[in-house]
């Protein structure tokens, strides 16, 4: 891959990658050195990106802006005093979110969508970019930067708010930088001469050293941890419109000192819990991450976390419960980031539509409600082995509940992968592999596999293969669909006292509104981790289960099966399309050791649809537990349990 790296729009530059790196990657080994070839791809890969923005941008109606060649003019003068600051400015990973954001609505054809906001406003970024490169750098000039509602964002900086009420009108603020001492420079303070922005008759004035706050100024905290033993810096960006990939120009407010001072706490505890028994893992984090753009807190046992293809370095993440969360969650994003900068220079899955190739497969991720496509599933399951093996160390240094919920998440993603690499294993997802792409595979199962061996205590271990067991019920449940002539077949069987022959194959047909969570992943957490569940049925994942559902979750999770299988019946009974109720229904028959588990736990999209089918037909409502035993061998609609 070749690219500009040596100036903003000119030179050139060439990367190969050693096949060493691949392998390394693949085993979740990044040293320095690997790291710093990897980044000067994305460096390359932005600079391009910036090219083609300016050029795509170039001839478009700049509203109330001046024309892009004016940004890029001013970017130029920047860089010309201080390439560095315009460089980390280029590199920001939020630039990368906005240029194919940009690109797509500049190549899209067809009218512009009503709902997006006004095209100036994506394209005026580039004049914000230009902004903080004159403010950065120390030059003078008088830069016109888009407001949206009554914000304005000079990107790796921070943000000025101006005084409201604000309507949604969006306007134009001039930000006016004045030249900086020689000798200031360089200094650790950009900016160190002051500005202000005028925004109609109101004027901001920032800080002299823009990292501060100060009245209406917002700035991007800068904080440094000491993974490995070495001072590495993190921006934890609340200001840019950009930062979230999911939720342009999101309206949160700016994080408050309280919350800025718990995010210091945990990633200095994390630095130290990662350099203490993570080495490998303190390594890939540290030359990876660059800026967390942090998301409110979520409630426990569920983490919210996400990266991007296009903003390596970056990660959105929740504010964490402890250092040990954080930790998982920084190894599983890094990794990510790691992959996608791979991803940039060898290519591990083909295209869809590359000649000779099978059809695309959706395949079946434990970590995600939605079937996956090869490459989602290869992401996934690179990602989740690092959380196995972070969690495998990290259960031998913890106490009590703490202890026994790490070995069950250690148990519960150290069988997900495996699953995961054996699906990549089957020949229509290996089809989908490149040659590169097998080989990492490869080198992934190799290092994953002896995970395997590894002993979890039977109190985490048990709860770990429920949760397993749930989660890929759920998913048949909600994405598989039995073929409908030969179901309507087997229903006239059942009707008829026949044997149940010929079993309808199921075919994936996704569901859109699939739940992203089970409720009894939390209470299996949650009881590991406190010992009881008397303190779980208020959390806020609970909120809007039904409560006949809830309290057949309640007596699974605490063990006790026949309570369950009778609670999960009544359910039915009065639910029968309730998919939750047919999952936990497959756990309480399994915790049983009943017969009638069998075809619930391998088909219970089968046996839900047949069900289904028989009440449509105005059947007397048929008991799960006999269909369940008529599809195991036991003849007549007449069997019945009797357990």
């Amino acid at each position: 891959m070749s690219g500009t790296t040596s100036g903003l729009l000119t030179g050139d530059a060439r990367h190969h990658i050693p096949v060493t790196d691949l392998d390394a990657v693949a085993a979740g080994r990044v040293t320095p050195r690997t790291a710093r070839r990897l980044f000067g791809v994305e460096r390359t890969r932005r600079m391009i990106m910036f090219r083609g923005v300016v050029a795509a941008a170039t001839g478009t109606d700049p509203g109330p802006l001046p024309p892009p060649a004016d940004a890029v003019e001013l970017l130029l003068r920047a860089e010309r005093a201080d390439a560095k600051a315009v460089q980390e400015i280029i590199d920001h990973p939020a630039v990368g979110v906005w240029a194919v954001h940009l690109l797509g609505r500049l190549r899209s054809p067809g009218p512009p969508d009503p709902a997006e906001l006004p095209l100036w406003q994506d394209t005026g970024y580039l004049h914000s970019l230009a902004a903080a490169a004159a403010l950065r750098a120390g030059i003078g000039a008088s830069v016109p930067v888009p407001v949206r509602a009554g914000t304005v964002c000079l990107p790796t900086l921070g943000r000025a708010e101006f005084p409201g009420p604000h309507t949604d009108d969006d306007g134009v603020a001039v930000l006016e930088t004045s030249v900086r001492d020689t000798a200031l420079r360089h200094t650790a303070a950009p900016g160190a001469a002051g500005a202000r922005l005028t925004y109609g008759t109101r004027t901001l004035c920032l800080p002299r050293d823009p990292r501060r706050s100060g009245p209406g100024w917002h700035p991007v905290r800068t904080l440094v941890w000491y993974p490995g033993g070495s001072a590495h810096s993190v921006a934890l960006d609340d200001a840019d419109p950009y930062r979230d990939f999911r939720d342009l120009h999101p309206r949160r407010e700016p994080i408050g000192a309280g919350e800025e001072a718990q995010w210091r706490r945990l990633l200095a505890r994390t630095g130290r819990l990662l350099t203490a028994r993570h080495p490998e893992a303190a390594g890939l984090v540290s030359s990876t991450l660059k800026a967390v753009a942090p998301l409110p807190r979520t409630p426990r046992f569920h983490p919210a976390s996400a990266s991007y293809t296009e903003a390596v370095g970056s990660v959105l993440a929740s504010l964490p419960h402890d250092a040990a969360e954080f930790a998982a969650t920084l190894v599983h994003e890094a990794r990510h980031s790691v992959l996608n900068s791979l991803g940039h220079q060898v290519r591990l899955c083909r295209p869809a539509g590359t000649p000779g190739t099978a059809e695309e497969p959706l395949l079946y991720a434990p970590w995600r409600a939605d079937p996956r496509p090869v490459q989602g599933v290869l992401h996934g399951a690179y990602a989740f082995a690092g959380v196995a093996d972070f969690w495998r160390v990290e259960r031998y240094a913890l106490r009590c509940g703490r202890a026994a919920l790490a070995h069950f998440e250690f148990a519960l993603w150290r069988n997900a992968v495996t699953e995961a690499l054996r699906a990549l294993a089957e020949p229509g997802a290996r089809s989908r592999l490149t040659t590169w792409g097998r080989r990492f595979v490869a080198e992934l199962t190799d290092r994953h596999a002896p995970l395997g061996a590894e002993a979890v205590p039977e109190h985490s271990l048990a709860p770990a293969r429920d949760e397993a067991l749930d989660l890929r019920v759920t998913w048949r449940l909600n994405h598989l669909l039995p073929e409908p002539e030969t179901l309507h077949a087997l229903a006239d069987r059942w009707v008829k006292g026949d044997e149940a022959t010929d079993l309808p194959a199921s075919t994936l047909r996704p569901l859109a509104d699939a739940p992203a969570h089970e409720p009894r992943g939390e209470l299996r957490r949650a009881l590991l981790l406190d010992g009881s569940l008397d303190a779980v049925t208020d959390a806020p994942a609970l909120a809007g289960r039904r409560a006949d559902l809830l309290a057949a979750d309640l007596r699974l999770v605490a063990g006790d099966a026949a309570g369950a299988l009778a609670a999960y019946r009544a359910v039915l009974a009065d639910a029968p399309a309730a998919r939750p109720g047919w999952a936990g229904l497959a756990l309480a028959l399994r915790a049983r050791g009943h017969r009638a588990a069998r075809p619930l736990l391998d088909r219970p999209e089968l046996v839900r649809a047949l069900a289904l089918t028989l009440r449509e037909r105005k059947e007397a409502a048929p008991d799960p537990l006999s269909l369940c035993a008529w599809l195991t061998g036991e003849r007549g609609p007449a069997a019945r349990d009797t357990a």
